[in-house]
């Protein structure tokens, strides 16, 4: 099912030139019924038994913050020896999967110069090597998530992005000069608190796209409030293209 806004999509006139993407990776470019990037790790029994039953403590630890439970995940990961093989290998095998028509998006967004901004909560090593490992890593994305520093032995770890933290990025120098000239944003989440991605002065010129793959029924009037395309049902990333027309480029 889709659900438009089509008075504020029919305002809004997007060119190559004249917008930027801000997306979520878990359940926004991957499926909606996928593991996480973090489930990557924890399923892929390199680690040990020994991970995953540490990791079940730390994820049951409802009084934990994110942000304590994310630099605990990657304390862990440094404790269980961590690297770049262990990443690639997991990557290679994992049931992670892209959503329908996201490598095809994300093609076509390289071919027109259009910066990708990926915000997530998911740990960027897994994100960074899964899009390499499908052949869609390009130089216009940009990754902004959790990260265990491997080569610095820990010196540059990131663990405070969390659902309520993705509208306090501070985006790189290179980054803002691609950016600043841009009127327009076109942001991908599958929960609400993805809008934040976005600055509240950026929402009447931001065309927010929801994915509800869950509860559907329960959640929809809220997403519906929220966003201006709400997608159910798994949708693909090829509905995107008939909505807001960027075929026409």
């Amino acid at each position: 099912m889709k659900y438009i806004n089509s008075k504020k999509i029919d305002n809004i006139k997007l060119t190559k030139e004249n917008f930027y993407i801000l997306i979520d990776f878990d359940r926004t470019l991957t499926k909606g019924n996928s593991i996480s990037g973090w489930r990557v790790l924890y399923y892929s029994g390199l680690l040990g038994d020994d991970f995953t039953k540490r990791y079940d403590e730390i994820h049951d630890k409802h009084h934990e913050t994110w942000e304590d439970r994310f630099k605990l995940y990657i304390d862990l990961l440094r404790e269980k020896g961590f690297s770049k093989e262990i990443v690639k290998e997991a990557v290679k095998n994992t049931d992670l999967e892209l959503r329908n028509g996201a490598k095809e998006f994300l093609t076509k967004m390289y071919n027109l110069n259009i910066p990708v901004i990926i915000i997530s909560c998911s740990l960027k090593n897994v994100i960074k090597e899964y899009l390499e490992f499908n052949n869609c890593y390009y130089n216009n994305i940009f990754i902004y998530s959790n990260y265990y520093d491997i080569e610095d032995n820990g010196k540059n770890d990131i663990y405070k992005v969390t659902p309520n933290s993705k509208n306090r990025i501070i985006f790189s120098k290179e980054l803002n000069e691609k950016i600043k000239t841009k009127d327009y944003t076109l942001l991908f989440g599958d929960i609400v608190d993805d809008v934040n991605m976005v600055s509240k002065d950026r929402l009447n010129s931001t065309i927010a796209v929801g994915f509800l793959d869950k509860k559907i029924e329960e959640n929809l009037e809220l997403y519906k409030s929220t966003f201006d395309i709400v997608l159910t049902d798994n949708a693909s990333f090829k509905e995107i293209d008939d909505i807001i027309k960027l075929d026409k480029y």
